[in-house]
């Protein structure tokens, strides 16, 4: 990107702007207690701006159709997420699902991964289901079962680390897929999709057995069982958390110690905490003309249903996994994702042309 001489002069723009005036921020007061590490000083300031200008780079270099940004899309989200589908699927293989931890091993490093953290590496996985409501040329009925393959990999996964975040993902970004989809396509592929998914539903539930009690559903259950309701009603304590926060926005302004009540659970409130109030509100410009780039792309090619769609649950899943996890100090690789997939919206907004 550096070596093109005009790269840097055309895609420079206010997305880029108020992402980098909040990474270099966010950096800035991280640097006081840099407890990761110093080099995250460097990785908080510079990182999330390249992988949005990442996201153009490679949009630019793609033939100039929505099916083209899908795959693009697609296979990032795909490869974003195989070195935690490696770790968790090879676990199941080695040990079964009756080990009580759910944090587990990476596959390359060896090193303890907590599920929260391993769980978020597979929330593009768990978005297959959705982006196959809708008919993608050049996507064969191949490549579509084996895209249900790597889904049902990635469920089984998803089940040992006992993750009730990526389950709702997956149900919810399914459901606003077909809100979406469904007034858009023909009554003949609407009734054959449905045909198809109640014959699989009755397939599962003929032949696999739900009880909490069986193995492959003890971590899953085990979390389930903790607190029951009260404790799902209330995000698992996070709601009072964000209550919290907000009080402390205006308490402690320039951010607070972590032992005052542990993490926020939530991408903007732990930001306010490590960042103060000005890191904060330049988060909240961003994703705010980031979720507006979003709304465009998806009006831009209004009959471009598969890509619109795929915008649209990618956003979801995004949103859904930045409401309830402390995203930079855990999960800043998928904040960096975030940034790329803005990146590829924002390109195809500009530079793509419409089509009638």
């Amino acid at each position: 990107m550096l070596l093109q001489r005009d790269f840097l002069v055309k895609n420079v723009d206010l997305n880029f702007l108020y992402l980098l005036a909040f990474s270099v921020t966010y950096a800035a007061f991280f640097s006081f207690d840099p407890k990761a590490g110093k080099q995250y000083i460097v990785i908080y300031a510079l990182v999330p701006g390249t992988f949005y200008l990442m996201g153009k780079y490679f949009t630019e270099r793609i033939e100039k159709r929505p099916d083209f940004v899908f795959f693009l899309l697609l296979i990032t989200g795909i490869t974003f997420s195989f070195s935690a589908l490696l770790s968790v699927f090879t676990n199941i293989l080695q040990n079964g699902y009756n080990v009580v931890d759910r944090n587990l091993p990476n596959y390359w490093t060896n090193q303890i991964v907590s599920a929260t953290i391993m769980g978020s590496f597979l929330t593009m996985l768990m978005t297959i289901p959705s982006l196959l409501v809708s008919q993608v040329k050049k996507l064969s009925i191949l490549y579509r079962v084996l895209l249900m393959l790597l889904y049902g990999v990635a469920l089984a996964c998803v089940l040992r680390i006992g993750s009730r975040t990526q389950i709702g993902i997956s149900l919810i970004t399914l459901l606003a897929s077909l809100v979406y989809i469904m007034p858009r396509q023909s009554f003949r592929r609407n009734l054959m999709m449905f045909a198809i998914f109640f014959a699989g539903v009755f397939y599962i539930i003929s032949n696999v057995s739900f009880d909490l009690d069986q193995g492959w559903l003890s971590a899953f259950a085990g979390r389930m069982e903790d607190n029951g309701a009260a404790d799902l009603a209330s995000g698992g304590g996070r709601t009072d958390r964000w209550l919290k926060s907000m009080e402390y926005l205006f308490e402690k302004p320039l951010g607070w110690s972590e032992h005052e009540f542990g993490h926020a659970h939530n991408l903007w409130f732990d930001v306010l905490r490590i960042g103060g109030f000005l890191s904060f509100f330049l988060l909240i410009f961003f994703t705010s003309s980031a979720y507006l780039t979003v709304w465009q792309g998806i009006n831009k090619n209004k009959t471009a249903y598969a890509l619109n769609n795929q915008i649209i649950i990618y956003v979801l899943a995004f949103s859904m996994v930045f409401m309830v996890e402390p995203i930079l100090e855990g999960m800043f690789d998928f904040f960096a994702l975030f940034c790329f997939f803005i990146g590829v919206v924002k390109k195809y907004n500009t530079d793509y042309p419409v089509i009638k």
